[in-house]
């Protein structure tokens, strides 16, 4: 007998009430060949579909595939907004029991660009998962315009596919693939007939094709990939071939390339480097459509130009229609006035509990007292704002001992065969104390040399190179995807408790729930499983780990991705307070410029450059440059060390430093006159410098504020990278005279 089921599941309650244990029940009783759901979006429901599949793979010793012809597309609610682009309407989402946030009614019209900012585990990513259609909410509905057209970034990414990149990007192109086909058919019936009918049908097609963007299809492509920092060379390279990092900005270009109405954007930049985050900041500022973005970048939230801020808090929304700094204004004085209220209000009700207390038992005042009763037992109580969440608190172990050299790598060079070296003979030693920010565009070489310091790539020329641990090294090391790379089924508290035992087993049970604890993972949520936390929560799981257990060197690669404001300045202050010995890899600013940095690592043509020395605003100028896949140059790599150490330099080489016994008299005469003059030369460039770095920070003001002005946000890109090459260049002089003072003064 064939029995088919068909379930259609309107609502999260809907699911709550079905009893799998019946519908298994059934099954056991009935010959059921075949299963069938329409539709069946949201987690819960996928997991009772996964439930009911494998009872009928079990009874009938067929695999899941043969037993059951499933069908599941998430897809938005289309329906009657009301005339808004999207409406929620008594919205409720949580997370497994734990609700995230209700009573959520809300419209967002066609054009608004929302910023929607909270903490981690907040329900951010689950509030626009929601809105997409890829779960349900606990209650109320979420509606889009029929007419429009949603685009998510899913974070799954393009994991699987087997097109090229360019294939790949252009695939939601719904629009004009449509166009192209109608092209080929018109073209078709008209060679085969060049009826008047025919020619005028492929007429209109082509004026179809040119208004879905025909004509400059291949510009837009080059434009959002070249943006995203992808070179030509990649766009025949099948998606298989990009780590995780390089796919996501393959889902954003395939997103972006489609042009969806209503554009959901959850953390975009995470995996951008400066580059791709300047590029993406004026795209957004241009773009027509409605917009959603999670991010906690305050940098991103500001050039969004955000119309309205939706903030995530105490388990509620609340809407403030202004832009991200107002947002910020806003928020304090509303909670100041709230607060002013509450204090007036507690003091007018003790007033009147004193008038009721006094004269309640009094036959005279007995009218009045109850009239007072009465009044304060209708009053609705005004709630003062709530604490602010406790921030969370991290502090690293006491550092080991070990040896002042700590690491070695010795004329190695590093990349992934059969293509050319990443990174060419490296001569680095990695000493203690040393704080080390590699800094540099996607796709130079950065990632390589912390794989290459950790020890997870091995060099290419295996014979002739070497890489040396210290005496007593312990490297901790944090990748940015290794929150993603969790076992997502184990608790979060199990996990820690069994990743730190593996070399301390003295470590208890509630030292591994203070750890969390202090990162904001505190009672249910430290028992949840890694599933069920957000990516933010995730990371918060992973640095508990580094709280618990010592270590003399921290490798961190984008230790922020994912992490909320408050986590991120929390990873901040404890990073430096560390006592150890580190080298973080970061595109956060903010971030990287609180760090106490000692040294800066730059990769420039296939070399590792180390210098011993402090940031500089030309510093992030670089890390915007875009290649660093250029041919290999010969030059030698240099560490510096010291104020006598010796400067690697990337152009010209001082003609003025060569031996004292080979160097003419007229050498000798124009190097001292430039050693006497250095002070003031020194005094000059300090003055030089600041007013130049003032102009490249007012150049970056004013492509902002250029908005979709294309012409002008190139003009002032070129002035800004013109200014840092002038800087990068008065630097150079300026550490030239430094050792030639050193050297006078035989330092």
């Amino acid at each position: 007998m064939l029995m088919i089921i068909w379930m259609i599941v309107t609502s999260a309650a809907m699911v709550k009430r079905m009893s799998i244990a019946l519908a298994l029940l059934l099954l056991q009783a009935s010959s059921v060949n075949a299963f069938l759901c329409l539709p069946l979006p949201g987690a819960q429901q996928r997991h009772v579909l996964s439930q009911l599949t494998a009872a009928i793979a079990t009874r009938t010793g067929k695999s899941n595939k043969a037993a059951a012809a499933v069908t599941y597309t998430p897809t938005p609610n289309y329906g009657d907004t009301q005339g808004a682009e999207l409406y929620l309407d008594g919205v409720a989402v949580a997370a497994g029991a734990t609700s995230l946030v209700s009573g959520v009614s809300w419209k967002i019209n066609k054009g608004e660009r929302v910023g929607i900012v909270g903490g981690n585990g907040a329900g951010k990513s689950t509030m626009l998962s929601v809105i997409a259609g890829y779960n349900m909410p606990e209650e109320g509905t979420v509606t889009v315009h029929p007419r429009a057209t949603l685009g998510y970034l899913v974070q799954t990414a393009v994991s699987g596919s087997t097109r090229t990149l360019k294939e790949e990007a252009m695939s939601q192109m719904t629009a004009f693939h449509d166009a192209e086909a109608a092209v080929a058919r018109a073209e078709a019936r008209a060679n085969v007939d060049p009826s008047d009918s025919n020619l005028l049908a492929l007429e209109r097609a082509q004026a179809l094709w040119v208004e879905a963007g025909g004509e400059d299809v291949t510009q837009r492509v080059e434009n959002i990939l070249s943006g995203l920092g992808f070179q030509r060379t990649d766009y025949t390279r099948p998606c298989t071939d990009f780590s995780g990092g390089w796919q996501m900005r393959i889902a954003l270009a395939r997103l972006l390339l489609g042009e969806p109405s209503l554009l959901l954007l959850d953390e975009p930049t995470n995996h951008l480097d400066s580059a791709a985050k300047d590029w993406l900041m004026h795209f957004l500022t241009s773009y027509t459509g409605t917009v959603l973005l999670v991010s906690h970048e305050e940098e991103l939230l500001r050039a969004f130009q955000c119309t309205t801020v939706a903030e995530l808090r105490f388990q509620a929304l609340e809407l403030y229609r202004c832009g991200y700094d107002q947002f910020l204004e806003q928020r304090k004085e509303r909670a100041e006035a709230l607060e002013a209220a509450a204090a007036r209000q507690a003091k007018e009700r003790a007033r009147v509990q004193g008038f009721i207390d006094r004269f309640g038992a009094k036959a005279t005042m007995a009218s009045a007292a109850n009239s007072r009763k009465l009044k304060l037992e209708k009053m609705s109580i005004i709630e003062g704002p709530q604490a602010a969440v406790k921030r969370p608190h991290l502090r690293f172990p006491v550092p080991p001992k070990v040896m002042p050299e700590l690491l070695k790598l010795r004329n190695a060079s590093f990349g992934y065969p059969p293509a050319a070296p990443l990174v060419e003979k490296v001569d680095f030693t990695l000493t203690r104390g040393t704080r080390m920010v590699l800094l540099g565009p996607n796709g130079c070489g950065k990632s390589t040399v912390l794989k290459a310091l950790t020890g997870t790539l091995p060099p290419l020329e295996t014979g002739s190179s070497d890489r040396i641990l210290g005496e007593g090294l312990e490297m901790g090391v944090f990748t940015q995807d290794l929150a993603q790379d969790l076992p997502q089924d184990q608790v979060a508290v199990d996990y820690v408790l069994a990743t730190v035992r593996q070399k301390d087993m003295s470590i208890t049970d509630q030292q591994a729930r203070g750890a969390l604890g202090a990162l904001g993972l505190m009672g249910e949520k430290a028992m949840r499983p890694i599933s069920a936390l957000s990516g933010g929560e995730k990371a918060r799981v992973a640095l508990s780990v580094f709280a618990l257990l010592p270590h003399n060197l921290l490798v961190l690669d984008e230790p922020s991705n994912h992490l909320d404001i408050g986590t991120t300045e929390t990873l901040s202050e404890a990073l430096a307070e560390f006592r150890g010995t580190m080298v973080v890899i970061s595109h956060n600013k903010a971030f990287v410029e609180k760090l106490k940095v000692t040294h800066v690592g730059l990769i420039r043509n296939r070399r590792l450059i180390v210098e011993e020395r402090m940031l500089r605003p030309s510093d992030w100028a670089f890390d915007t440059q875009s290649g660093g896949s250029g041919g290999a140059s010969k030059a030698i790599v240099k560490s510096c060390s010291g104020k006598g150490g010796s400067k690697a330099n990337d152009g010209k080489q001082d003609a003025a430093v060569a031996d004292g016994g080979k160097a003419n008299y007229k050498d000798q005469r124009a190097r001292f006159k430039k050693m006497s003059a250095a002070p003031k030369r020194i005094a000059k460039l300090q003055v030089i410098i600041e007013e130049k770095e003032q102009k490249v920070e007012e150049y970056g003001k004013k492509m902002y504020h250029a908005g979709s002005d294309v012409a002008k946000v190139i003009e002032f890109s070129e002035r800004k990278e013109a200014l840092a090459v002038e800087v990068e260049a008065l630097y150079a002089e300026w550490d030239e005279l430094e050792a030639m003072l050193a050297e006078k003064n035989g330092q």
